[in-house]
């Protein structure tokens, strides 16, 4: 087990509620640096995106995957760690001890569960940090996040190698590797400063976090996370992970990539994975987004002659609107044409209609 505390009204692990603040725009961040945007999203379409807009564009995104998000975890373990890190590298108990509290951070995250099975931390190439992963909620993410936690604990550049040991049980494996300028230089996050809203959710009483929460289980002997009623995976994760995938694609293949990753998210989201049917009406549709962190609804208007939606501080936009047109096409069973405008601010407008 472990050893995590839950809230004893909503059973939600108390390092949840106490890392992270929901706040009135529609948006998760980090308490320790609100400038750290987070969302709880489910993890079962992460890979169909990706195996999808590898089918669509006929070639491999995996390596642009790991960098990317190699690098915002990096970032995001550097949080926890001391400011007299460098002097710390030279004992190798803290250093083990590091990666085994990074392992247990990320137990309530839904990520799956890691295991530490070694370490060697002498300063030179030879360096390594090997652990195992089981139900990872994404492979691809799972290598990239124990990559960007070794470059954060060993302060370094770091390559990675991974490989199934068992039915879904892999080993992960990274080494000393330095990585490309020109990469790094690409890959920057823009900055995210929150501004104010409307979005109101209902608050447990003890642990203060958003009571709907409490519709989702947490197996921390596995590092899984199940909503209870639709049966479906979540994961906690800072979406600024995917705006760089983005981004650095659209460098390396053109600016079809929007619309690639929309027919992607679409395409997975037409099979039933998501429904209206989950929310009665606009405002438990608005408090469910809210509640992951995935911006505040202003507008949603779904007829059969179109669905048209609008929504302030947007997080990943194209999946969001991939996922709108789905659920309008799957309901309707009809094929359909999207249209979305976004502003720098996080203003998104969607207009769904049938082709």
């Amino acid at each position: 087990m472990s050893g995590l505390d839950c809230c004893e009204e909503c059973g939600v692990p108390k390092v949840i509620t106490s890392e992270y603040e929901w706040l009135t725009n529609g948006d998760i961040v980090q308490k320790r640096d609100q400038r750290n945007r987070i969302i709880l999203t489910e993890s079962e379409n992460l890979d169909p995106l990706f195996e999808g807009m590898e089918k669509i564009i006929g070639r491999p995104i995996e390596r642009i995957v790991i960098d990317c998000i190699r690098r915002t975890y990096r970032a995001y373990c550097k949080l926890f760690l001391p400011e007299n890190m460098e002097e710390l590298r030279a004992n190798p108990e803290f250093m083990r001890a590091a990666g085994e509290s990074f392992i247990k951070l990320a137990i309530p995250m839904g990520v799956g569960r890691f295991e530490f099975v070694e370490m060697r931390h002498e300063g030179d190439e030879t360096d390594s940090y090997t652990v195992t992963v089981k139900e990872p909620y994404s492979l691809r993410m799972c290598v990239a996040c124990h990559c960007g936690a070794s470059e954060a604990i060993f302060g370094r550049d770091m390559g990675v190698e991974y490989s199934e040991v068992e039915p879904d049980v892999y080993r992960i494996t990274t080494f000393p590797q330095e990585h490309p300028e020109g990469l790094k230089e690409r890959m920057k996050m823009a900055p995210y400063d929150p501004i104010t809203g409307d979005s109101q959710l209902e608050r447990c009483a003890t642990c203060w976090g958003p009571r709907l929460l409490s519709q989702n289980k947490w197996h921390l002997d596995r590092g899984v996370i199940m909503n209870k009623s639709m049966n479906r995976r979540l994961v906690v994760m800072g979406p600024n992970q995917f705006d760089p995938i983005f981004k650095e694609l659209e460098n390396e293949l053109g600016d079809t990539i929007p619309q690639v990753v929309v027919e992607a998210q679409r395409r997975f989201t037409a099979t039933g994975f998501f429904s209206m049917d989950e929310y009665p009406n606009m405002e438990e549709f608005k408090a469910g987004l809210a509640m992951r962190g995935l911006g505040n609804i202003k507008e949603l208007r779904i007829k059969r002659t179109g669905l048209n939606m609008t929504v302030d501080n947007a997080v990943l936009p194209l999946m969001l609107v991939g996922m709108m047109q789905g659920i309008f096409d799957a309901a309707l069973d009809v094929n359909s044409l999207v249209e979305w405008e976004l502003s720098e601010e996080g203003h998104l407008k969607i207009e769904v209609k049938p082709a």
